[in-house]
């Protein structure tokens, strides 16, 4: 159990720290260039190891709408938010702005799948609103552009959670990643390179550095994340994923210098207590406690 908390904690760090690593990269490639780019390398992977071990299968034409949509609305213009969204605001910002993603999926799941919402959820996303503006800094209700696109890039990422959770049903994890990246690169490569002039005399270590961040922050932590949730489960999981904010705010303090307000440490706090209070599950620890006294006897 210890080893698999250790894996989502690694993942956690690498996803902060690709937050920066994308930040760095955004200088010398554009947003849409470089969803692009991230979407066929990640395609391509998937693909060809999906071709190898022989677990290709067919679509039915049901299934191929979920997977367009999944594809284009959900994952495409997460991309496309996302990196746009870095250019105006820090990655700090922007791993706040993701603690809101379970509490917009319980919301979709609720409308969607039916699945219940507690006064607990409410209370708990109206805590992380409030300590989201206020480690914003933002008066009111005036966020910065490079926020709305960052909730953008949030909205559609919970999006994507919910045609996975219809596509699971049919196909496992792994291809399903195979089949949406490989359809969103095949719809936004040709349209980015009609749009975009792509110039390829960037330095060896920027290229590498965009390499390791797609296949180590996109694909590997997927298949660690998906193997330490099997062991802890979804809900315990997400606990983990709080950690995020702080991890880079950290990396943020040691590799660029930034000063941390009290203010902003206060909101953090406010925001991961939000998230917990709305996604955590008490009565699991109810009924664990009222299992042990019959164990016993």
């Amino acid at each position: 159990m210890a080893r698999s908390y250790v894996l989502l904690i690694v993942c956690v760090f690498i996803w902060a720290l690709n937050y920066i690593s994308r930040q760095i990269l955004l200088r010398e490639f554009s947003p849409l260039v470089l969803s692009a780019l991230s979407l066929a390398l990640v395609s391509c992977i998937f693909l060809v190891w999906a071709v190898v071990t022989k677990s290709l299968v067919k679509v039915k034409s049901k299934k191929v709408i979920l997977l367009l949509l999944g594809s284009t609305a959900a994952l495409i213009a997460n991309q496309i938010c996302l990196f746009e969204g870095l250019r105006f605001t820090t990655a700090t910002n922007a791993s706040l702005i993701f603690t809101l993603a379970p509490l917009i999926t319980a919301g979709l799941s609720a409308v969607f799948l039916k699945e219940s919402i507690t006064w607990r959820m409410i209370a708990g996303c109206l805590t992380a609103i409030a300590g989201l503006f206020m480690a914003l800094n933002t008066q009111g209700f005036a966020l910065h552009i490079g926020d709305w696109l960052l909730l953008g890039a949030t909205f559609t990422f919970s999006c994507n959670l919910i045609f996975t959770r219809f596509l699971s049903r049919h196909f496992s994890s792994f291809l399903i990643t195979a089949y949406t990246f490989t359809l969103s690169a095949i719809f936004l490569g040709p349209y980015v390179g009609a749009v975009s002039v792509i110039e390829w005399n960037q330095s060896i270590g920027l290229w590498s550095l965009l390499i390791v961040s797609v296949i180590v922050g996109q694909g590997l932590t997927g298949v660690m994340w998906n193997k330490g949730m099997e062991a802890v489960g979804a809900a315990k999981a997400s606990i983990v994923l709080n950690l995020q904010p702080l991890m880079t705010l950290l990396l943020e303090v040691l590799l660029f210098g930034h000063a941390v307000s009290f203010q902003q440490m206060f909101g953090i706090s406010l925001v991961i207590l939000g998230v917990l209070f709305g996604t955590l599950q008490f009565g699991s620890f109810k009924r664990r406690k009222t299992m042990e006294p019959a164990r016993k006897s």
